[in-house]
């Protein structure tokens, strides 16, 4: 499929609004005013370079964030998701769909993963 150099522009500023600002809500008709687009055609090309919608980049982009937290901080879970623009429940719903468990069981799996490299090399 053909995409305009100017619509693909766009809409890879959307995404890199997304990444950088994670934590916001954002609606295609936000990202579209904030890029100088109309929200029809963002959501096309937006699609079409991604390979997934807003709401699906949008959570993968904060649990990447959430993990890279729980992996590197000591931050509650509950912290960390507020910290990428979640509650609590909508964390562990969205993270599960993505990693097939809740965040602290997946904080505990890293944590043991390093101890176990930790005994390996030492």
């Amino acid at each position: 499929m053909y995409i305009r150099k100017t619509d693909f522009e766009k809409a890879q500023q959307a995404k890199a609004i997304i990444e950088k600002e994670y934590f916001r809500h954002f609606t295609y008709k936000d990202l579209a005013c904030l890029v100088g687009t109309n929200a029809t055609k963002l959501q096309v090309t937006f699609k079409i370079i991604t390979q997934k919608n807003l709401y699906e980049y949008h959570s993968l982009v904060r649990i990447e964030k959430a993990m890279y937290l729980l992996e590197n901080t000591d931050l509650k879970v509950e912290t960390i998701a507020t910290k990428v623009g979640l509650d609590r429940t909508n964390l562990n719903k969205q993270f599960k769909k993505v990693q097939g468990v809740s965040p602290s069981t997946w904080r505990e799996e890293q944590e043991r993963k390093a101890r176990s490299l930790y005994v390996k090399s030492a």
